[in-house]
C-alpha cells in the first residue's frame, strides 16, 4: 500500500511506495498541508496507476533521484527482457 508521509525532522512530505518489489521513498520539497498532501496524493496515485499498468518509468516520475538509475538497468526495465 502507498503512501504519503511527512518526515518528523523536516515536516516536509514523501511518497512511501513498493517497485519492483522494493520499497521506495520519494522526498518532496513540500511541507506538510492539507493543499500539499492532495497534490502529492495526486501523484501517488499517477504512479500506482503506471506501475499497475506497466507503463511506470522511475525516470519520468523521478528524474533527479539516485533510484532512477537504478531502476533503469536490470531486469524489468524499459526495452529490456
Amino acid at each position: 500500500m502507498a503512501k504519503v508521509r511527512a518526515r518528523p525532522e523536516t515536516g516536509k512530505l514523501y511518497l512511501d511506495f513498493f517497485y519492483r518489489g522494493k520499497r521506495c521513498r520519494e522526498q518532496t520539497e513540500l511541507p506538510d498541508t492539507a493543499e500539499h498532501r492532495r497534490e502529492v496524493m495526486r501523484l501517488l496515485r499517477k504512479v500506482e496507476q503506471a506501475i499497475k499498468d506497466g507503463s511506470f518509468v522511475y525516470a519520468q516520475f523521478f528524474p533527479n533521484s539516485p533510484r532512477a538509475a537504478r531502476f533503469a538497468s536490470g531486469p524489468g526495465a524499459p526495452g529490456l527482457p
